[in-house]
């Protein structure tokens, strides 16, 4: 990207407008090789109290130097801005001890400002942590080990609107915690949401073996196309 992007931001808002490409160029020539920003001042700038902006900066040396920068500079682009500069720098060597769903929730709703990499490639082939756990429910009566089953996983339910009727997938806890079922009783979950998911198989008395793995985006997509 040659130039920052800050179309994000309303156009009658000149001097924040140049306050931010200002910032954004002084950002990319200490090291900064990918900017996003996220929350709030992406959905509506003008209601937001502060931007928040994610660094990825080129070592764990660049980061040190703009984390010490943007802590005498920040004040100054706050005036011209007119709201907060909230700032995560994360080297790019790091970036894999970022919990995943953090960083999902960052890549997913954010906005590309500038830089060499692009946050879609980042999150492609960076490897996180997550884990995989595969349960035992051999022991369960049928009904108990199907409520389970809907209970991780989700179900189908049928939707009747007047006379025309349809299905839709309720999600289960696998899916809202980020996770993926990779087979009929073993699925994968970003591991700082993992306890959640453990508790509840605590909860229903159920034998499990959990794993830590690392897994890009590249691989979480092969193994959907495995699984489905």
């Amino acid at each position: 990207m040659a130039e920052p992007n800050v179309s994000w931001v309303p156009r009658h808002l000149v001097r924040a407008r140049l306050a931010l490409t200002s910032l954004f160029n002084s950002l990319r020539a200490m090291g900064v090789i990918c900017a996003i920003a996220h929350g709030d001042c992406v959905e509506d700038y003008d209601r937001a109290g502060s931007v928040d902006l994610f660094l990825v900066a080129s070592s764990k040396e660049a980061m040190k130097v703009i984390s010490s920068w943007l802590s005498k500079m920040a004040q100054r682009y706050e005036r011209d801005v007119g709201k907060a500069l909230n700032f995560t720098v994360v080297s790019v060597d790091e970036l894999g001890d970022y919990t995943p769903s953090e960083l999902d929730e960052v890549m997913e709703g954010g906005i590309h400002l500038m830089g060499d990499i692009d946050k879609w490639l980042i999150r492609r082939n960076l490897r996180q942590k997550y884990m995989l756990i595969t349960y035992d429910a051999g022991f369960m009566r049928v009904r108990r080990r199907l409520e389970l089953r809907d209970r991780l996983f989700g179900r189908e339910i049928l939707m009747v609107h007047g006379p025309s009727a349809y299905k839709m997938k309720e999600e289960g806890l696998v899916d809202k915690v980020g996770g993926l079922r990779v087979g009929e009783r073993s699925f994968i979950v970003p591991r700082d949401r993992a306890k959640e998911i453990m508790d509840e198989l605590d909860k229903a008395g159920v034998r499990y073996f959990a794993r830590e793995v690392e897994l890009s985006q590249e691989d979480i997509r092969h193994i959907k196309s495995r699984s489905t």
